[in-house]
């Protein structure tokens, strides 16, 4: 076999080195004690990686707070426990209502990055996606853009008009107009409307998916974070109607094709929102991962014996998740299955025992047309054990990984050390997207 001269050499200092290691002593005591002693070749190997995406979730909530700026030293916090547990992926929040978490861009700086107001650059200035993601890669961990798609603001006072660039919020109500109701504002046509009449506001006032101008904005933003910024992917969240008695508004109404029923219709715009986010802003980025949060029952099955239980994506929120993996329009998707917002104590009281857990990963991933299940597990058990046995459950089921919800209750609980010893004591790497072009 031909080598050449670096290939010689490499040999050479190769065979040195094993020479030296396994050098020959003598000893001289005495005659008879003349014996060879060698020194066998130590070479330590590292545990062999495997692959599994494991993602944290880090929402607006797990660094910033709503009265004081938010600190670079949060996100050295963050990416050093993240790294230190194993994780190899973070869904970082860079909008919650129609709010930027990064250098604007098309929407202003949120009012919890400054600690002040909306539209407000932090002092001094810095950028957090920016930082993250120079922190994050450093140690070998994806940042994945997460973004509340729907929300256009919260349901408390609204935005100022003269914030700079100009809230989302009114882009949309001068796009799409008002319909008076005795009121100074009245009520935006183009957000979602109960049947009733009533503008919806759950937690959030929600654009209607019917708007074609809401989605180009959705697509502007996802286009400026992936130009801006070297993001590993776009993670979408609230990408649903925001209850099963929505969407009535006057966009919806007019546009609503009577081919279809009314459900199925609300399915086919939300449906349209995901496959545009693939379709022009994935292409942008070679390797890029469209994502997205999920209802975590996507329709409920006789034979669970689930009577309880009513919730579900497809027919309660309009959101045919197994319809974008079934048409390739997404990378992966991952059901949150997990409590919303509550401390999980004691661990017996948890709705989403493991039983159930296991048998809606199972149900995804039946369906998953060669792309990926990253099922959620909630941070917030007593036990850690809870966590361990979920994603045991994801390996056994054959799940491509996983993913915590959120950074804050691992801190909390203290399980990043859990994880390192755990789980995660052998490394991971991400899953390659082997169906991009």
């Amino acid at each position: 076999m031909y080598m050449n001269k670096f290939e010689r050499i490499i040999l050479i200092l190769f065979g040195l080195i094993v020479t030296t290691l396994s050098v020959v002593t003598m000893t001289q005591a005495t005659p008879e004690a003349n014996s060879y002693t060698y020194l066998p070749l130590v070479v330590k190997s590292e545990p062999q990686a495997m692959t599994e995406f494991r993602g944290l979730w880090v929402s607006r909530y797990d660094w910033t707070y709503y009265n004081q700026p938010a600190s670079p030293a949060k996100l050295d916090e963050i990416v050093q426990n993240a790294a230190l547990a194993g994780f190899n992926v973070i869904f970082f929040q860079v909008r919650g209502t129609a709010d930027a978490y990064y250098t604007p861009g098309l929407e202003p700086w949120a009012q919890r990055v400054s600690g002040g107001t909306l539209g407000q650059a932090p002092n001094p200035l810095w950028d957090p996606l920016a930082y993250l993601i120079q922190a994050a890669h450093a140690e070998g961990i994806q940042v994945h853009a997460y973004l509340n798609v729907y929300p256009v603001w919260d349901c408390g006072a609204l935005p100022d008009p003269n914030v700079t660039p100009t809230p989302f919020y009114y882009l949309l109500k001068d796009a799409h107009g008002v319909t008076p109701d005795g009121t100074a504002e009245g009520k935006p046509n183009g957000l979602q409307w109960l049947i009733t009449g009533d503008v919806l506001c759950d937690v959030y006032r929600r654009a209607t998916p019917a708007s074609v101008f809401g989605d180009e904005h959705y697509i502007a933003v996802a286009k400026d974070l992936v130009t801006r910024y070297d993001i590993d992917g776009i993670h979408l969240d609230n990408i649903r109607y925001g209850a099963s008695n929505a969407s009535y508004d006057p966009v919806s109404t007019a546009n609503y094709d009577t081919n279809y029923t009314y459900a199925e219709w609300q399915r086919r715009q939300v449906n349209g929102t995901v496959r545009k986010f693939y379709e022009q802003v994935v292409p942008l980025k070679q390797g890029l991962w469209l994502s997205a949060a999920v209802w975590p029952v996507y329709q409920k099955k006789p034979e669970w014996g689930w009577t309880e239980y009513y919730q579900q994506g497809y027919s309660t929120y309009y959101q045919d998740s197994k319809a974008w993996i079934a048409d390739g329009y997404i990378d992966s998707i991952s059901p949150m299955i997990y409590p919303g917002g509550i401390v999980n104590c004691p661990d017996d009281n948890d709705y989403w025992t493991q039983e159930r857990w296991g048998i809606l990963v199972a149900d995804y991933q039946a369906d998953s047309n060669g792309r990926y299940i990253i099922p959620g597990i909630g941070a917030d058990y007593c036990s850690f054990d809870e966590i361990e046995a979920r994603i045991n459950i994801a390996r056994q089921i054959g799940t491509a990984g996983h993913a915590i919800f959120s950074y804050r209750g691992l801190l909390a609980s203290g399980y990043f050390d859990d994880l390192a010893n755990g789980p995660y004591a052998t490394p991971a790497v991400v899953p390659d997207i082997t169906w991009h072009p």
